[in-house]
């Protein structure tokens, strides 16, 4: 991965997360909730199917499936990002190789499986399992749960000096 330990691939991802943040929380998760787009968050940690189906009950079903590619993007930007900002930080800092871009990795990968088992419950919510929809929110959680770890390990390495 030292490919990514460089500060042109940091900052390139970093203006590309920046970006679909941007336009998934502005302009897609409003247009899916018809609201202020929060909703959408409300899903991912409901961990009750009949919770989930009250939530989505007034979704545009139809701009979710269109536009859920744009979820799939951004956690792959954010992925990069926190991956390459920590390598290169590691790097610069001369710091040992810690265990946390992997974390960064598997946020990034839990927001992948919560969106296609999101896309799977919104095309067929009645036929969708209750248990496969509390999973869904357990990897909505260990997603959340990894950003102020990889936030915090930053923090920590800005603070090394190096």
């Amino acid at each position: 991965m030292n490919f990514l330990a460089n500060r042109q691939v940091m900052i390139i991802s970093m203006i590309s997360t920046l970006i679909m943040a941007f336009i998934v929380m502005v302009i897609v998760d409003p247009l899916i909730d018809g609201k202020d787009g929060f909703s959408v968050i409300a899903l991912q940690l409901s961990f009750d199917k009949e919770i989930g189906k009250e939530i989505v009950s007034s979704w545009n079903i139809e701009a979710f499936n269109r536009w859920i590619i744009m979820d799939y993007l951004y956690a792959l930007s954010y992925m990069i990002f926190f991956v390459s900002f920590l390598l290169w930080l590691e790097k610069i800092k001369n710091l040992p190789s810690t265990i946390v871009p992997y974390i960064a990795i598997g946020a990034g990968v839990f927001d992948w499986i919560e969106d296609s088992l999101e896309l799977l419950f919104l095309n067929n919510i009645e036929a969708f399992s209750s248990t496969l929809f509390f999973i869904h929110s357990i990897f909505a959680t260990l997603k959340w749960l990894a950003l102020p770890i990889i936030i915090g390990t930053i923090i920590k390495y800005y603070r090394v000096k190096g």
